[in-house]
């Protein structure tokens, strides 16, 4: 089953910062990816119209980012799975 998870986090720490503590966690390209977040709008996403809704117009000059992780599993049951709904 193909998953995408994604946080929004409100930090002081630099991008290069956040990069350098994800990548210990990092499996490949596509996991622990951190990204300033300027907007509500998850802009990658191409076939949705994802938004976070903490994310405020009059907030956007402070430090938001995204960290978001694509991936998949074998898992035979995971639909059923009520922890990832």
């Amino acid at each position: 089953m193909p998953f995408f998870c994604a946080i929004l986090i409100k930090s002081e720490l630099t991008l290069e910062e956040l990069n350098n503590f994800y990548s210990k966690y990092r499996e490949n390209e596509w996991s622990y990816v951190v990204e300033k977040q300027v907007s509500n709008n998850i802009t990658f996403i191409e076939h949705r119209d994802l938004k976070f809704k903490a994310l405020k117009a009059e907030e956007q000059l402070i430090s938001y980012y995204i960290v978001y992780t694509w991936g998949s599993s074998d898992y035979p049951l995971s639909d059923l799975d009520i922890r990832g709904h």
